[in-house]
């Protein structure tokens, strides 16, 4: 038996390329047949007194969408429903399914909520959210030592 000496060090890396492999490899995963996972496309555009915001939702309708703007971030939720009933001699089948998704992100410049425009036109969400007038940082001395 030999004398080791135990690198803690070496485990974390260990650790890490193991966790590398697993997010690698969590791509790879093949999805059951009809099943299928999308993240809404998004554009943030940075205008002058202004961000757009485009995010792509084809077969949502209007009434499932809730969007919530603050001053750095805004939320999408969305969600669509579906049901389907079929009726014949000695045969009934009813089915409901109900897709979603959710998508938070940061804003890179603070905006006024109260003054969001919102526009969906044929699956398109266009946000228009006018930017707050950033003021001048003032520095503020808390401690001051004397000599």
């Amino acid at each position: 038996m030999k004398n080791e000496i135990w690198d803690p060090f070496e485990e974390m890396k260990k650790f890490r390329k193991e966790m590398d492999k697993m997010f690698q490899d969590f791509g790879k995963i093949s999805l059951p047949k009809g099943l299928k996972l999308r993240e809404p496309l998004i554009d943030v555009i940075d205008k002058k007194n202004e961000l757009e915001i485009t995010a792509e939702l084809p077969g949502i309708d209007k009434k499932y969408l809730k969007i919530s703007v603050d001053k750095d971030k805004v939320e999408i939720k969305a969600g669509k429903k579906e049901e389907k009933e079929e009726k014949k001699k000695n045969y009934y089948q009813q089915e409901r399914s109900y897709r979603g998704f959710y998508k938070a992100f940061t804003l890179p410049a603070r905006v006024d909520p109260d003054k969001a425009k919102v526009k969906f036109d044929k699956g398109i969400l266009t946000l228009e959210l006018p930017k707050l007038k950033q003021l001048p940082q003032k520095k503020i001395v808390v401690f001051k030592m004397m000599a």
